[in-house]
């Protein structure tokens, strides 16, 4: 298990927009990932998410929980997809103590071609995501936290630059659960 403080901006994009920026950022790096949503038996619980995310053969269960600032990552690696997983010996110590539910069903899965550039503030992600019947565009700016007050600034001015609004992106996840549902 590994944890992470993650601070992220992000903002959705035009199709055209996603593409002026990709062509500027000629030396991106592209990935492709799957993220496998799980959701509580009981209910949908707003402090918490989960999901299995799927780079090449390697895969990762992460919970992020809502924090004052930023959400806390904690990370197990697992060897596939399976809500199996959520039963093993640690990550139910970690649900039961943070008073989780411990049980857990699949809810669906998102797509994302990711195309990454690091600075020295952290990483720029130019995001196409394909979930449901959607897909949608988006810029995100996961921040060295050191950086954080400078990685705004920074990530302000590449929105400038194709005159792009600041209008804070909901997460991946809960655009997902969104449209799954047909929640506001």
């Amino acid at each position: 298990m590994n944890t992470n403080l993650e601070i992220e901006y992000k903002t959705l994009l035009s199709k055209e927009e996603h593409n002026q920026i990709l062509n500027f950022f000629e030396d991106a790096q592209m990935i492709e990932q799957t993220n496998y949503y799980y959701q509580s038996k009981n209910s949908l619980n707003k402090k918490i998410a989960a999901r299995i995310r799927q780079i090449g053969s390697r895969f990762e269960l992460t919970f992020k929980i809502k924090q004052e600032k930023g959400k806390l990552e904690v990370n197990f690696d697992v060897p596939n997809n399976s809500v199996e997983h959520f039963k093993r010996n640690d990550v139910q110590q970690f649900l039961n103590e943070h008073q989780f539910n411990s049980e857990w069903k699949y809810i669906g899965e998102l797509h994302t071609t990711r195309y990454t550039i690091q600075d020295k503030y952290g990483e720029l992600c130019i995001d196409y995501n394909r979930y449901l019947d959607q897909e949608d565009y988006e810029l995100e700016y996961e921040v060295n936290n050191e950086f954080e007050e400078f990685a705004f600034k920074r990530y302000l001015e590449i929105l400038n630059q194709f005159s792009i609004k600041n209008i804070k992106a909901k997460a991946k996840f809960h655009r997902f659960i969104i449209t799954k549902f047909g929640l506001d």
